[in-house]
């Protein structure tokens, strides 16, 4: 718990904003991808492929840091390693617009990456340390539209920076650097101190199966998001739907909807409870097999609005209780399964879906999707009777 507690109330709008701030620069890695088109004409000579890794190289060093960040926390202090993490992404964010370096600037998004990977499961922990019971469903789903929010800050900041070079427009990194004044300034330091056993021995932190398994929920659910990411332009351009800039609209739509419904997990989970995990999956479920069948923009614009709504439903849920399924003193690497999970999903979407297009029975653009969207559909069935016949975990 905090060790200064003189002016600090977890409950006032100002100290949840700066609790929910950290989740803001997450996952800004990717806000620079605009810069990429002028960037890969200032290195013509190098191959655009590696161009475009500015935008992307960060995830590695992330998902490494990632399992290491709870026990430096425990040892170092949670407040001064996620300010360590935002200073790190702010600092390492900013430089590229001074040194005009291909290989130097790579460097600096490995760097970018490894204050990613110490601060985003300590921004689940921190939510876990301060609230509990519906305060902290409510307080988990503004985290995850905060991670929303933050990326379309950055982004937005980058292409206005765009018209001058693409090298001011690394400059919006700067907004990093606001968030750890006020994080630094608001939040007080917390002590988390390593678990022990009755004798005084420290524990360590141990995964059990149904952590396990939440981590590979979480897999499935981010291979569906980022496979409607990926997939929506070639379903709306090769399907005749649109152009690109419909796409786009489409995608944002998505974007958009998505953050909406972090907003308002609370809400939902105060009338639904723990069902709102399989209505988060028939949402999704809805939502591919209306995008598998889309004759119109409009359709896919319906179908892609309703799988927005799905993982701040059901990924939210899994993140809220995932402190009940983790064995004792576990949470913060119970998060960073959770987490991983989500990593790998995201990386592995493209291959899974290559793997599905064939053997699909659907027709359309990308028949995958609607496979994907049944196999999700029978995912729902299954959680739902069991949910039936097993008491929800204690809150």
């Amino acid at each position: 718990m905090p060790a200064d507690q003189n002016n600090w109330n977890e409950k006032t709008w100002l100290h949840r904003f700066a609790i929910l701030a950290v989740s803001l620069v997450i996952t800004t890695g990717t806000a620079i991808s605009p810069a990429l088109p002028a960037m890969q004409k200032a290195f013509s000579n190098y191959p655009a492929t590696l161009v475009n890794m500015v935008a992307t190289i960060q995830q590695i060093p992330a998902f490494i840091v990632l399992l290491m960040s709870a026990p430096l926390a425990r040892k170092f202090g949670l407040k001064q390693m996620i300010g360590l993490g935002i200073l790190l992404m702010g600092i390492s964010g900013i430089l590229p617009a001074f040194v005009p370096n291909l290989w130097f600037i790579l460097g600096t998004r490995i760097i970018f990456g490894i204050g990613i990977g110490l601060i985003n499961s300590l921004a689940i922990t921190i939510v876990n340390i301060f609230y509990s019971g519906n305060d902290k469903a409510q307080m988990m789903g503004n985290r995850t539209s905060f991670e929303t929010i933050g990326l379309c800050i950055v982004n937005i900041l980058v292409g206005q920076l765009l018209n001058l070079s693409w090298q001011v427009s690394f400059l919006a990194y700067f907004f990093i650097l606001i968030i750890l004044v006020l994080f630094w300034r608001v939040v007080p330091t917390i002590k988390w101190d390593n678990p022990v056993d009755k004798n005084g021995k420290q524990q360590a932190e141990k995964v059990n199966f149904p952590v396990i398994m939440a981590g590979v929920f979480c897999a499935i659910m981010t291979m569906g998001l980022a496979t409607v990411s990926v997939m929506t332009p070639a379903i709306v351009v090769d399907g005749k739907l649109g152009s690109a800039t419909d796409a786009s609209f489409v995608i944002t739509v998505f974007t958009l909807v998505s953050m909406a419904m972090g907003f308002l997990f609370g809400q939902f989970f105060k009338l639904f409870h723990r069902f709102v995990l399989p209505i988060g999956l028939l949402f999704f479920t809805v939502g591919l097999l209306i995008m598998n069948f889309s004759q119109s923009l409009v359709m896919l614009l319906i179908g892609e609005i309703i799988v927005g709504g799905a993982f701040p439903l059901a990924g939210t849920y899994i993140f809220d209780i995932i402190d009940k399924l983790a064995p004792k003193n576990s949470n913060a690497l119970a998060n960073s399964v959770l987490l991983v999970g989500c990593n790998v999903g995201t990386a592995i979407s493209p291959i899974v879906m290559g793997f599905l297009n064939p053997i699909s029975p659907f027709s359309g653009a990308q028949p995958g999707i609607g496979l994907f969207g049944a196999l999700i559909g029978i995912m729902m069935v299954i959680i739902f009777i069991v949910q039936l016949f097993k008491r929800a975990p204690k809150k």
